[in-house]
């Protein structure tokens, strides 16, 4: 019998045990279920991993939906300031600094584990948003509930990473997260939606919509606890046990290993323009756009999500076909073009140009999620999975820390902060939008020059090396 603790490892015969099958290659075909004809196209071992992981996606997307719906939540309902919505993209976000816990802890605890158990974390912390036992207003207590919730969320964030380069080869594995996000991205386009109608008819009972994420949330993880793995195909894992040397070893690895120093340099110049300025759409249509709460929910929530559903799949087939910096590359130049859209269409109050700003914003989102996720495989040897991971979503939370920081003072007039952590604003408003417009281009080009010189992803098997 398979241990669900530990991770499983494919040879190249394994990868290419399952061929394609098209419909006329036998006469039932066009009588099977749609779901046994996509499993067909996978390893068998890869199957069931794919099935649980799809159940476990409903959840994750549910949860995923609150990147958009907590925004407008602030925005629309609880008439929260934009400081609340920096303040709580920058914890949220930021959280991801902390990932390098989740390789220590992988040393100690199976990462399936670290993947469901903090997901029961975040359960209850979302049940916090149906009272304020405290004297905060109903804002600043709703953002701090949800900042928690999404710091817990780090170790799920990472584990899922981990478990894709064990559980899908390398010929399958942007097929099987393009799926996988397609779901996720299904789900939140759902919940979205729902919660776009229900705040729009019941928005003083914003919190029944965060009790069915919890609800979903839960059930899906508990299918993610189903997921079979061979005791002999655990991801190795060298060295001390100790937090200061796993730290030492990443940054020796990080500053050693070239074409991962310069990937990681490359990535943070659109992902650091998009923590800027992303959190601050509702509030563009409200104060400079003069939108109502339902059309401000529309263009900062149903409208992204939407496209992140329809393009994941795409952008899994893409990514399966160039290196990950071609593919950063593309979806760099889409949101820097948004991101102008966005800067006039708020200078100029054009709702049209916003709604195409908002589009194309969809579209760069839903293969960047992709590209986010299984990057840094491209670069890790077997040895260091988690390693790898660990640092690209600590580096993320960096930037997901600062940018909205910096982006609110660019952003905002007047005096910003509490006491005397207070700074002045930069009254830019729209014209922030440039300043990550300029960024994501900057990326583009790094990108690109790093994918036409590249020399191709390291061996599936083989262990890391400096370059």
């Amino acid at each position: 019998m398979s241990d669900p603790d530990s991770p499983t490892e494919f040879s190249d015969q394994d990868a290419t045990a399952v061929p394609e099958l098209s419909s006329d290659q036998s006469p039932d075909s066009g009588r099977r279920g749609l779901v046994t004809r996509v499993l067909e196209r996978f390893p068998e071992a890869s199957r069931r991993p794919l099935l649980c992981e799809s159940v476990y996606n409903v959840g994750n997307g549910a949860y995923y939906s609150l990147n958009l719906l907590v925004p407008v939540v602030l925005e629309t309902i609880l008439n929260g300031t934009v400081l609340h919505l920096a303040v709580f993209w920058s914890v949220a976000h930021g959280s991801s600094v902390l990932s390098p816990l989740v390789g220590f802890a992988a040393r100690f605890v199976p990462m399936k584990l670290l993947v469901v158990v903090p997901n029961i974390v975040t359960v209850t912390c979302l049940l916090g948003v149906t009272f304020n036992p405290t004297a905060f207003d109903n804002a600043t207590w709703f953002t701090i509930v949800m900042a928690a919730a999404f710091v817990v969320r780090v170790f799920p964030r990472t584990g899922e990473m981990n478990m894709y380069r064990v559980l899908y080869p390398t010929t399958h594995r942007g097929a099987a997260v393009g799926i996988l996000k397609a779901i996720m991205a299904v789900s939140a386009l759902l919940i979205t939606a729902a919660g776009y109608l229900w705040f729009n008819y019941q928005e003083s009972l914003y919190w029944v919509l965060f009790l069915g994420v919890a609800a979903l949330l839960l059930a899906g993880s508990l299918f993610y606890g189903a997921i079979p793995v061979r005791p002999d195909d655990s991801m190795a894992v060298t060295g001390s046990g100790s937090s200061l040397v796993a730290f030492a070893r990443g940054l020796k690895v990080f500053f050693t290993d070239r074409r991962f120093l310069l990937y990681q340099i490359g990535f943070s110049f659109a992902g650091t323009a998009n923590h800027m300025v992303f959190w601050m759409v509702p509030n563009l249509c409200t104060k400079y756009l003069g939108l109502g709460d339902e059309g401000t929910r529309f263009i900062s929530a149903l409208m992204p999500a939407l496209l992140v559903t329809f393009s994941a799949p795409f952008w899994g087939r893409y990514l399966d076909r160039v290196n990950p910096m071609i593919g950063r590359a593309t979806f760099n130049v889409l949101q820097g073009i948004a991101f102008v859209l966005f800067a006039v269409g708020g200078l100029t109050g054009m709702v049209w140009l916003v709604v195409i700003a908002a589009l194309l914003h969809g579209v760069s989102a839903g293969g960047s999620a992709v590209n986010w996720l299984t990057g840094s495989l491209h670069f890790a040897g077997r040895d260091r999975v988690s390693l790898y991971n660990a640092i690209h979503v600590g580096l993320t939370g960096l930037r997901g820390f600062l940018g909205p920081l910096v982006g609110v003072v660019l952003y905002e007039s007047g005096a910003l902060g509490y006491g005397d952590l207070t700074v002045t604003g930069f009254s830019l408003g729209p014209h922030t939008f440039w300043v990550a417009s300029g960024l994501s281009f900057l990326g583009a080009v790094t990108m690109f020059w790093q994918g036409v010189t590249d020399t191709g992803p390291r061996d599936e098997h083989a262990e890391t090396k400096s370059t």
